[in-house]
């Protein structure tokens, strides 16, 4: 909730968007928060940025997964598993876009 000045100067409580970050001892948190009317456009956000996201850092983290594993295993399989991460993040993304 915000705060928004009215006609006479009185604060009144208005519902808007927000987002929250905290650092705790235990680990980082997000908290977002949208008026009911936009929560499917925050879906559809999330959506978007973890296909993207996940796309983007998917080939990444299966490189280190493979390597901090010492994977013995042939570099196709490895070059086919790294495409698989950044592939899949992003058929989530185009089939829930079907689906919506």
């Amino acid at each position: 909730m915000s705060k928004q000045c009215d006609a006479q100067g009185e604060d009144q409580l208005t519902s808007a968007a927000h987002v929250t970050f905290r650092t705790t001892p235990d680990g980082p948190s997000i908290a977002v928060g949208v008026p009911a009317e936009h929560s499917g456009l925050l879906v559809t956000s999330i959506v978007v940025v973890t296909g993207v996201g996940g796309s983007v850092l998917g080939p990444y983290l299966m490189a280190r997964a493979l390597h901090m594993v010492e994977a013995n295993m042939p570099w196709q399989l490895q070059a086919v598993l790294i495409a698989l991460a950044s592939l899949l993040p992003l058929a989530y993304f185009l089939l829930g876009r079907r689906r919506g």
